[in-house]
């Protein structure tokens, strides 16, 4: 493991503690897979609850991924990172989207290649969210009110499946709410990046 990468702690919940949905949705945001968590009988109803939201959003994930990765295949104009990607937000503060885009134009392509299985010192242009319900999504857009453009993000897109939504923020905290039907046309700086939340959420079959 690279000195710059956190440990990974280990946490079993002991046998009658139970977390509420809205506590086990809030825990899976702030762990950033850097806890690997043991469950024990008392969660295995509430976790196959929750599998269908989190499999709506891991669907999602994936289609938005292959179109950004098409994307970038054409233009060439930075690295495209899934939610392995680590961003240090500031010391000893590290956070993860389920998706990210670094512009070469705002982090050479040089810095970028020795970012392998190290924490990215610098922030994204593009971050997408996907939240498979309203409070996960709310979670999401408190952590880019607080995190994410505070680090100095360009854009982010936080897309809330439940209420068939996205939000998005302009190098701002303050951000616009569009439904699935409105398209996102991105700014100039990516161009000829268009994504139809409509048609991915059809073809993902829902």
């Amino acid at each position: 493991m690279n000195s710059k990468t956190p440990p990974i702690l280990h946490l079993r919940l002991p046998k009658g503690m139970i977390l509420t949905e809205q506590q086990l949705i809030e825990f899976s945001q702030i762990n950033h897979k850097r806890i690997e968590t043991i469950f024990e009988d008392d969660y295995f109803t509430l976790i196959i609850q929750l599998m269908g939201n989190f499999s709506k959003a891991t669907k999602f994930t994936a289609e938005i991924i292959r179109i950004l990765g098409n994307w970038n295949f054409i233009k060439k104009l930075g690295y495209l990172y899934s939610e392995t990607q680590m961003y240090r937000i500031k010391t000893h503060t590290y956070r993860e989207a389920d998706t990210s885009f670094v512009a070469f134009a705002k982090v050479l392509k040089e810095i970028q290649d020795e970012w392998e299985e190290k924490i990215a010192d610098s922030s994204a242009t593009l971050l997408i969210e996907i939240s498979g319900n309203k409070e996960n999504a709310k979670i999401d857009l408190e952590k880019t009110i607080d995190y994410w453009i505070p680090a100095g993000t360009d854009y982010v897109i936080v897309v809330d499946l439940e209420e068939r939504k996205w939000h998005f923020f302009n190098r701002s905290s303050s951000y616009k709410t569009y439904s699935f039907s409105q398209k996102f046309v991105a700014p100039s700086d990516l161009p000829d990046l268009i994504l139809d939340f409509e048609e991915i959420a059809r073809n993902c079959g829902f």
